[in-house]
């Protein structure tokens, strides 16, 4: 089953809680959500005119779509993602860290 960027919020905010001062480059994360998941031949379709994996537009998607900002859990930084205190409380109420 192809990656989809719902998936991705938790491992995210995760791999931002771990990170110094909580925040994470996007192409550091790209390498994290790598060694998480069992990509398969769709995620790691190099897309079209293009020098990347679908994979890879698809963790940068969680900044464009704004995700991770329209739910309050964490701040765009430039080249990344910052953890905000919504972010560690949801990770935290539902068991995550």
């Amino acid at each position: 089953m192809p990656l989809r960027e719902s998936q991705l919020i938790v491992p995210a905010l995760i791999a931002m809680v771990n990170s110094p001062n909580g925040a994470i480059l996007t192409s550091d994360l790209i390498d994290e959500i790598s060694r998480q998941f069992t990509l398969d031949a769709q995620d790691n379709q190099i897309l079209l005119n293009r020098n990347d994996e679908k994979y890879t537009q698809i963790v940068r998607n969680l900044k464009s779509h704004k995700t991770l900002r329209d739910r309050g859990y964490a701040e765009e930084i430039d080249g990344g993602f910052r953890i905000l205190p919504a972010g560690a409380k949801f990770l935290d109420d539902n068991g995550f860290v």
